[in-house]
């Protein structure tokens, strides 16, 4: 104990997150926290508070930071109503596979258990949202528990974890030793060299292969990898939402998005193939429709990290497990160089042009702003607009496109979008919205006029909730329950309420003339991009049937 540092817990935890490399929090205050937010504003160190307006946005805001850097995302809430806030920005987290650290505070340990004013259990509320849970009970604990956290959101597959820190052990004083952290040292389990033989074996063999990539490729930084076995093996390459940048969009044996919202050739060649190799994929819903559609007449090949994907949605012939970016180069060594022409052009005959009502459409908006900004990160909000980024947007690398994929969060991306900028303050960040998420988290606009966060939000306002909307026409006879959310707001006057420039934009020489205004403009800003709520998100897969029974409008 000589050679340590007698310190509060408070001061310990800012301590510990000094040694993890941490340069922002994404904090709210409450009662049982302000020893910790005490020790932020006493201590010498070189991390940046972020005060959201609500703690939800604030772990949104962690999550989008930690998608587009190398490091952990960490929110800070107090306890009760801050914590149960968090919920959400935890559950998608998780759900994305996304390296947080939430600390929580809680009320004071002799308080636990008794209903005490703004106590919750939230290690339990979080048990089936978090990787692990804390409830630290000594403070001698504290600066260990902290240090595992870290390790635990990053190994393995990443995910979420909580910390929770009743007030009496931030006010109790313990040594302190200050650690240096070495670059986390990932541990997989052996890949197994006859999976491997078995793979390569199929693999050779197949005449209609497809890849099927998903999130785990830009999550195990495989894209490299991915795109070298990929054209040695001549095989098109299909992506999940999350997988989107696994594979650059504009290569030749990019086929795009797959699944509910996928184009027919891409549905018709995953579905139609003899081998389809799944890499960090879950075969979520949203991507198989009917499963045993899905599986017809082909081998599958899964590739995770994770081994409780294995047969979870859909079974596979050969399951290797293993970081997808040390099995691929083994699958790359021994495969054969090959083509599939007469495949390539089945699949390019399956291509339907799309025909679009007039120039002031969807595509042709969001190909307009995506010239203007290729190499811009992409943040979106949940609904209609979401998927035709998904459709359209060029996404050329790995995490260049942020959005809420398993969880589907409205009110997502604009907290996000505060992360992605503070972890890339060179790049621009675009976020495109949809009115009905943007109503839940607008709020955050001070947030962005407070910290002066130079973000370009692309408001799509259709005046109603129009996924909800869209399924309400084509499945429920055009009963438009709660859907339509005609209002007096002026988006314009309420980013101005918050220093906020905006400018309105309603056809296509609009659209290009504030391009043009805008591009050198420093500071945060809002174009509301308005349109028709007839506009529908096509092609389109009904919940359950098979991906190649597709709706067109």
């Amino acid at each position: 104990m000589n050679n340590k540092e007698l310190l509060l817990g408070s001061e310990i935890t800012v301590r510990c997150l000094e040694e993890q490399g941490i340069k922002h929090v994404f904090s709210f205050p409450g009662g049982v926290v302000i020893p910790l937010f005490d020790a932020f504003y006493r201590l010498d160190h070189e991390i940046t508070q972020i005060g959201p307006c609500h703690e939800q946005n604030g772990v949104h805001a962690a999550d989008g930071y930690a998608r587009t850097s190398d490091t952990v995302g960490v929110a800070i809430t107090t306890s009760g109503p801050g914590a149960t806030n968090a919920i959400t920005g935890i559950a998608n987290a998780y759900l994305d596979s996304v390296p947080l650290v939430v600390i929580t505070g809680q009320v004071a340990s002799p308080l636990l258990g008794k209903d005490s004013f703004q106590e919750i259990d939230i290690s339990s509320v979080t048990m089936q949202i978090t990787k692990h849970n804390y409830l630290v009970t000594h403070v001698e604990d504290l600066a260990d528990t902290i240090r595992e956290a870290f390790v635990i959101a990053q190994s393995g597959r990443p995910g979420p974890v909580v910390i929770d820190i009743p007030k009496d052990i931030f006010l109790t004083k313990t040594g302190y030793h200050k650690m240096f952290i070495p670059k986390l040292r990932q541990i997989y389990p052996d890949i197994k060299e006859a999976k491997i033989l078995e793979a390569v074996t199929a693999i050779n063999a197949a005449k209609r292969p497809v890849i099927y990539a998903g999130g785990g490729v830009i999550k195990s930084k495989a894209h490299e990898e991915l795109l070298a076995f990929a054209e040695k093996a001549g095989i098109p390459v299909a992506n999940s939402l999350m997988g989107l940048g696994g594979i650059p969009r504009d290569h030749e044996l990019s086929l795009g998005l797959v699944g509910m919202h996928g184009f027919q050739e891409t549905n018709l060649a995953v579905i139609n193939s003899d081998l389809l190799i799944a890499i960090g994929a879950r075969f979520s819903d949203r991507v198989t429709g009917n499963c045993d559609a899905f599986v017809r007449n082909k081998t599958i090949i899964h590739i995770d990290v994770d081994p409780t994907e294995f047969a979870k949605n859909i079974p596979a012939e050969i399951q290797i497990q293993g970081n997808i970016k040390d099995v691929l180069p083994l699958l790359t060594k021994d495969i054969e160089e090959k083509s599939y022409p007469e495949w390539y052009e089945k699949i390019e005959n399956w291509i339907i042009p799309c025909t679009e009502k007039g120039d002031y459409h969807p595509k042709n908006i969001l190909n307009t702003i995506n010239a203007a900004y290729p190499e811009s990160f992409v943040v979106t909000e949940v609904g209609q607009h979401q998927m035709w980024v998904g459709q359209y947007w060029n996404v050329l690398r790995p995490a260049q496109f942020i959005t809420s994929g398993g969880l589907g969060t409205m009110g997502y991306g604009l907290g996000a979008s505060i992360g992605v900028k503070l972890a890339n303050p060179d790049a621009d960040v675009l976020l495109i919205a949809g009115d009905g998420s943007f109503r839940m988290n607008c709020q955050e606009l001070i947030t962005v006029s407070k910290y002066q966060i130079p973000l370009k939000i692309f408001l799509f306002d259709n005046e109603s909730l129009g996924m909800v909307r869209q399924w309400q026409k084509l499945f429920s006879d055009k009963r438009y329950a709660q859907t339509d959310i005609v209002q007096c707001t002026d988006y314009i006057m309420l980013a101005a309420a918050s220093g906020i420039p905006g400018y309105k934009v309603t056809n296509m020489a609009e659209l290009e003339e504030t391009l043009e205004a805008i591009k050198d403009q420093p500071g945060p800003l809002l174009v509301h991009v308005k349109i028709s709520n007839e506009e529908g998100v096509y092609p389109i897969v009904p919940a359950g049937c098979a991906i190649d029974e597709i709706y067109y409008e």
